[in-house]
């Protein structure tokens, strides 16, 4: 939404680190670390859809938790409308919350089994007092008309719901709070392709009429093309590429990004030559990191200095962010 200013941030994430313990040995003495997010810098205007987007094991849903503040942070700072949230107990967190939602990605699991669908929306709803208890029969059914259900539906239980629907009872639950921001992460991974499109639609239509923001984690770049304005694409901890939607599809500089472009599939394969070269390997372990750049394992430019110095983000142009020694 083009008709916000430039200085109206509703997130900043700045140095974000997010450290899991894990204890080694047959004692359990010798202590390493999962760095699962590692140094991320970040930031989402008002109704902005920033995509995050990088292979299984890259740090996307903890970044999206930690945000939430659903997992201990190590270090850095997260602010929501330039309120820092990073070090609030959970009573200073309790008001922030209903502005923060997060979808997540398996929506069976993530909705209580022994509650009706109506009952599990409702909930946030008395707990932040969003209305008076003789109006949220009224507002759960204007919320599951938005997200293409139906009011009968309210009194089901969750098992009686096909996965997308499921996914739609996610949103409601999400939507109910009123919120600034949406965390959506790896919404649509779990859901058939035909379903997928539908759930998308659902997101942007809500995106246009309640003004909202998303973070809208993905693993597939052709998902994330579709809604997001903004992407960072995110390797083992770490930001390596930010920039808009068009200049990363058309402009891509870090090999990652090339190689992750490369893997989507194409309509017709003959038409045209992929000029990037896949990349070939899994993604290193989290608790012992390549040193240097930690792509540079599996980079088929690989230099000395990628493996010596780890780069940093730096500004090609305005609103393109690359970490690369390369370029």
């Amino acid at each position: 939404m083009e008709h916000y200013i430039e200085d109206n941030l509703l997130l900043e994430v700045i140095n974000l680190k997010t450290y899991f313990p894990v204890k080694k040995g047959i004692l359990g003495f010798q202590k390493e670390y999962v760095k699962a997010v590692d140094d991320v810098t970040l930031s989402i205007k008002s109704g902005e859809t920033l995509g995050i987007v990088g292979e299984s094991g890259s740090g996307k849903s903890t970044l999206g938790k930690s945000i939430m503040r659903l997992v201990k942070t190590t270090s850095g700072k997260i602010k929501i409308r330039g309120k820092e949230i990073t070090s609030l107990s959970k009573k200073e967190m309790f008001p922030i919350r209903k502005d923060v939602q997060i979808v997540f990605q398996d929506p069976y699991s993530s909705l209580n089994p022994r509650f009706t669908v109506g009952k599990i929306v409702s909930e946030g709803m008395r707990l932040h007092n969003i209305c008076q208890e003789t109006e949220i029969q009224e507002k759960l059914i204007k919320i599951f008309e938005k997200v293409g259900l139906r009011e009968f539906h309210i009194d089901n239980y969750p098992h009686e719901f096909s996965g997308g629907q499921r996914q739609r009872i996610g949103i409601a639950r999400a939507l109910a709070l009123n919120p600034r921001l949406i965390i959506a992460d790896e919404p649509v991974s779990a859901l058939d392709v035909s379903v997928q499109a539908q759930v998308i639609n659902l997101f942007m239509d809500l995106q246009e009429e309640f003004e909202l923001s998303y973070m809208f984690i993905a693993h597939d770049l052709s998902v994330i093309a579709q809604i997001c304005s903004k992407i960072g694409v995110m390797y083992l901890g770490n930001i390596v590429e930010i920039t808009d939607r068009e200049t990363l599809f058309k402009n891509p500089q870090h090999p990652y990004t090339k190689a992750l472009l490369s893997s989507i599939p194409m309509h017709n394969p003959q038409s045209k030559k992929k000029q990037h070269q896949l990349i070939k390997g899994d993604i290193p372990s989290p608790t012992n990191p390549p040193s240097g750049c930690k792509f540079h394992t599996r980079c088929p430019f690989v230099k000395k200095i990628c493996k010596l110095e780890k780069p940093v983000l730096k500004q090609l142009e305005k609103g393109h962010e690359v970490a690369c020694h390369l370029v």
